[in-house]
């Protein structure tokens, strides 16, 4: 598998990495607009996409988060996979490819900001999300993420966010083979 920075040059892998999530039901996926893409970009963000023989299967954002600060980036925006070559649990949530292979790319590109992932409180768009914030609290426990805010709107959604403990992350990813 191959993770990198998406550009243009990857604009038709990701229309079809959209039709894989629309037969999937991921909504936050399913077309660009859904995925905010050009938003992201619009947003200081940037794209990254793991790949398989050649088939996008994960793609993530990461944009400017002026909520919580000038410093602040909101990484594994619209973070999503079509399918998982990761086998098995981890308790580090470690068999997700965009908080294992792309949060290390975020982490190395925006060193001088601080990171953060969000996670949905109530509104499920997926049938994955709330599961996903169970994850975050997970990850809180071991010092991975800490709680920042509960609750707040974005983009008409109560979410949490968590502030990616980057050293406590790389040292528990650095162990994974």
């Amino acid at each position: 598998m191959q993770t990198i920075e998406l550009n243009e040059s990857h604009k038709n892998d990701i229309l079809e990495f959209c039709k894989s999530c629309q037969e999937l039901g991921y909504k936050n996926n399913d077309s660009l607009s859904s995925m905010k893409y050009d938003w992201c970009l619009e947003n200081g963000g940037v794209w990254y996409g793991s790949f398989l023989q050649d088939k996008l299967i994960s793609v993530s954002g990461v944009h400017d988060f002026p909520e919580i600060g000038s410093n602040a980036v909101r990484v594994l925006f619209r973070g999503a996979q079509v399918f998982n070559p990761y086998r098995g649990l981890t308790k580090y949530h470690m068999n997700s490819i965009p908080f294992r292979d792309h949060l290390p790319l975020a982490i190395e590109k925006f060193s001088e900001k601080q990171l953060y992932i969000t996670s949905n409180v109530t509104h499920d768009a997926s049938g994955k999300m709330n599961m996903i914030h169970q994850v975050m609290q997970k990850l809180r426990s071991h010092g991975i993420l800490t709680l920042t805010v509960e609750s707040m709107e974005l983009f008409y959604t109560e979410q949490s966010v968590w502030r990616v403990n980057k050293d406590t992350y790389l040292n528990v990813r650095s162990k994974v083979t």
